[in-house]
């Protein structure tokens, strides 16, 4: 127990402090049982308050091995949504238009399953479930 001195009176500290982190927490408890609720976490804590996870890129990018089928310029666009012809872009968020990518290319979504056939002069790009580009290369 730790004891202060306080003029001519003795106060027990250990109690009182207890007492008030008890009052701190209780105040600050909210209808929906988090404490503070007011304070926004979304920014901090994105993906546990309904942001979609980060993408996962399924392979290192190296942009000078993208120079033959002209997918280095695409680098920046990883973790974009990519917007197929025809469809409306989001409201927020960072995306790229199908029209932007020059042909020839092929458009992998998930589970698609890959021909045989390959073209050095071809651009891959790999999407993930929410049309985000994860992966990029030649072939």
């Amino acid at each position: 127990m730790i004891v202060v001195w306080m003029g001519d009176r003795m106060i027990k500290a250990k109690t009182h402090l207890l007492a008030l982190a008890a009052a701190v927490a209780l105040a600050g408890c909210g209808h929906d049982g988090r404490l503070f609720p007011d304070v926004k976490t979304a920014e901090v804590f994105g993906t546990q308050y309904g942001a979609p996870p980060a993408p996962t890129v399924r392979q290192p990018i190296l942009p000078e091995m993208l120079v033959p089928c002209r997918g280095h310029v695409l680098v920046p666009a990883i973790g974009m949504i990519l917007v197929m012809r025809g469809k409306e872009p989001p409201a927020e968020g960072q995306y790229i238009k199908e029209e932007r990518i020059t042909a020839p290319y092929r458009i992998l979504p998930p589970g698609a399953r890959l021909s045989q056939e390959m073209s050095p002069t071809r651009l891959n790009v790999e999407l993930d479930n929410d049309s985000r580009i994860i992966g990029l290369y030649c072939g």
